[in-house]
């Protein structure tokens, strides 16, 4: 299928394809090309029958086709509802929380029918009001939007549309001029299944805008910055007819001077570098925008004809909203020299100014910008280029093509045989607006938020996170007191861990349940705070009979994606805070007996290997005593090692061993230090016998001399 391109927010939306890829494979054709112009109103019909049809579209009963025989009609048509720019109130809440000057950019068509207005009409017409996604009352919060009231018929009551729905007439609208101009003839259902991509502006590249976006392309649009769109599409060598030379000569005759400076400084140094790095600032205005962008471009690739460079880095951004911005551009290009000065100090000079937009426009923008350059030191050389109309449409299509994978390139990877397929443009954003939490400690008392921290600024490099707030239930407890100051980290610290004690559950257990957290967003940096998202409670768990229960600690991550869009999520078991104070009880009397059973276990080891080798020893000598009373004088006698390896070799039969011995040898084995007794029993027991056989042998003679 044919990508659509939108530049949906410029004052003069213009419509571009990119065609799908070639079945051959050949990259021939593979550029995009303007559709035209697209009406950013769309005028219904005001009658019952297009008020039957219109209803049932919105019930997803009838289809696009059937809007174009029932429902659409011309502008001139003086009874007909227009519809106009509906992506100005995409994501809004509630009709106050949008900028002041957009109730003043009503507009009306030649009947007097209002396109959009703020007070309720009892006749035909489309009126903005607070409603909810599902048309309940609005209850102030996170499920309030900004709703449409169209009625096509006097006798019918009104029917409640969202910005994004009547967006989605917009898109569908596109997709079949697309198909039209392409010459294929698809149906209807296939043509609105065309993708989508929408060049949006900074401002708009928030949580909420882009939520909206994404539902009125039914989740399968791709989103890119404005600026971005305008930088690839102004790059497009352009046709035969419509060459786009002047920026690439400039480009390449500062490519030469590099080239040249660079060959010079290699004579003195061999290993200087090359810096292909071209920085080139933009601006552009849209309806009620103005934003000026440092976007740096490197790697010359001809690969693709529509990607002659592949890497773009933005740098930094500066957009504001104002129902002139053409009045505050010199303001955002004044604080983009600032800003650049401020975010990367050591980046090149700027070699040109790239102008996008409308005709009349990008007139304004040169002569504001050769006037504004003189005052800003380092630029006062650069020059202005102009783009043609249809510039951030044909970009759109080039970033589209690139993220649907049909301008792609093989690349060769280090120790792999195999080529890696990679895009043809890499393009590293930075954050368009700035993500913030706001705290409360008392229950979400309008008086006791706490400042917004910042989580993720302005030019923070996308997509970035997850950013992890930890939240406790003691920390919570020792905030809401006061009574400690977080700038003594130690002091702090301690009173954090004093806190978890089981005395002081019920201090933790309220201070979790009236825990609340606001994320908020700031579209432009002079711009204010907006809540996206009902509060939070993160410490709080609601159980089905809707009783409240406090968790111990939380950590809430953060994310924010390439277009603003945010992602939140709690991690953690969730524990309650008693369950979460037996646990940590629990597991202090496990450490102990962890330490305790280790000690017991290694200890127990280390004894009996003392044990073991004391009784080897032992048994050893024993053997070696053995031998020298039993064997003195043979080689068994003090041989040390032979004892040794029969003690080991014996190990769990000793006494096996000793019976052995006192069978062969007929001595008894003793201890080491029984022997002494042993051979004084022996000589003892010697002497004995000895003098009775001499008293023996006395008394017979005397007996027998007597007898004689």
């Amino acid at each position: 299928m044919p990508i659509v391109a939108i530049d949906l927010y410029s004052s003069e939306p213009v419509v571009a394809s990119f065609p799908p890829k070639n079945n051959d494979g050949s990259k021939d054709g593979l550029l995009p090309s303007v559709v035209g112009k697209m009406k950013e109103k769309i005028a219904l019909k005001t009658s019952e029958t297009s008020h039957k049809t219109f209803k049932k579209w919105l019930s997803k009963s009838r289809g696009y086709e059937d809007l174009q025989a029932d429902v659409f009609t011309k502008l001139d048509d003086k009874s007909a509802v227009v519809i106009q720019s509906p992506e100005l109130w995409m994501g809004l809440r509630r009709l106050e929380d949008g900028p002041s000057y957009l109730k003043t950019m009503i507009s009306f068509d030649d009947s007097n029918t209002p396109a959009f207005a703020e007070e309720s009409s009892q006749g035909v017409g489309i009126t903005l009001a607070n409603g909810t996604l599902d048309g309940s009352v609005p209850e102030g919060d996170d499920f309030d939007r900004v709703v449409c009231k169209v009625r096509l018929h006097e006798k019918k009551k009104a029917l409640t549309v969202l910005p994004e729905e009547m967006l989605q007439l917009i898109l569908n609208q596109a997709q079949y001029h697309v198909a039209r101009k392409s010459g294929v003839e698809d149906d209807m259902e296939n043509i609105m299944s065309y993708p989508v991509a929408i060049a949006v502006p900074a401002p708009y590249c928030n949580d909420q805008s882009i939520e909206a976006l994404l539902d009125a392309t039914g989740n399968t649009g791709v989103i890119f910055q404005r600026s971005v769109c305008a930088l690839a599409g102004a790059l497009l060598p352009g046709t035969d007819d419509k060459p786009n030379l002047a920026i690439h000569q400039h480009i390449q005759k500062i490519t030469q001077k590099r080239q040249k400076a660079h060959s010079l400084e290699q004579i003195k140094n061999p290993d200087a570098k090359l810096d292909d790095t071209i920085l080139l600032l933009l601006a552009g205005v849209t309806k009620d925008t103005a934003e000026c962008t440092a976007i740096e471009i490197s790697t010359r690739d001809d690969t693709h004809y529509a990607c002659p460079y592949s890497k773009f880095k933005v740098v930094c951004n500066v957009s504001r909203r104002h129902e002139n911005p053409d009045s505050i551009l010199n303001k955002c290009v004044a604080e983009l020299f600032e800003t650049l000065d401020n975010v990367a100090p050591e980046a090149s000079t700027p070699i040109g100014m790239i102008s996008y937009g409308s005709i009349t426009e990008q007139k304004s923008i040169k002569a504001k910008w050769e006037k504004l350059k003189k005052g800003l030191e380092t630029w006062e050389e650069i020059p202005c280029f102009s783009t043609t109309s249809d510039c951030v449409a044909n970009g759109t299509g080039v970033l589209g093509a690139v993220s649907h994978g049909r301008l792609s390139k093989f690349v060769q990877v280090p120790n792999k045989k195999r080529p890696k397929a990679q895009l043809c443009i890499q393009t590293m954003n930075v954050a368009p607006v700035a993500v913030g939490v706001m705290i409360n400690y008392h229950g979400g008392q309008s008086d006791k938020w706490a400042p917004v921290k910042t989580i993720f600024d302005f030019d923070r490099r996308v997509p970035a996170g997850p950013y992890s707030l930890e939240l406790s239930a003691a920390e919570s407890a020792i905030r809401r007191e006061g009574n400690v100051s977080d700038e003594s980290e130690e002091d702090f610290f301690k009173a954090v861990t004093d806190k978890e004690a089981a005395k002081h559950i019920p201090e933790r257990e309220q201070a979790a349940l009236n825990l609340r957290v606001q994320i908020v967003q700031k579209f432009t940096r002079d711009g204010e705070w907006v809540k996206i998202g009902d509060v939070m409670s993160p410490l709080t768990i609601v159980e089905k009979d809707e009783e409240k229960t406090a968790c111990e600690t939380v950590a809430l991550e953060l994310s924010v994606g390439l277009s603003g869009l945010i992602t939140q999520s709690l991690v953690g078991d969730r524990q309650s805070v008693v369950q979460a104070t037996k646990s940590a009880r629990w597991s202090k009397i496990q450490w102990y007996l962890g330490v305790g059973f280790a000690i017991l276990f290694f200890g127990g080891f280390f004894v009996k290997s003392w044990w073991e080798e004391r009784v080897f020893d032992r048994d050893t000598r024993r053997l070696l005593a053995y031998y020298k009373h039993a064997l003195p004088g043979t080689m068994l006698d003090g041989d040390v090692q032979n004892a040794r390896y029969v003690i080991y070799k014996y190990t769990n039969k000793k006494n096996k061993l000793w019976k052995g011995l006192e069978k062969k040898y007929q001595i008894p084995v003793l201890l080491e230090d029984e022997w002494e007794d042993y051979n004084d029993g022996k000589e003892d027991e010697g002497d004995e016998e000895h003098e009775d056989l001499d008293a023996n042998e006395d008394e017979s003679t005397e007996d027998k001399e007597q007898e004689l």
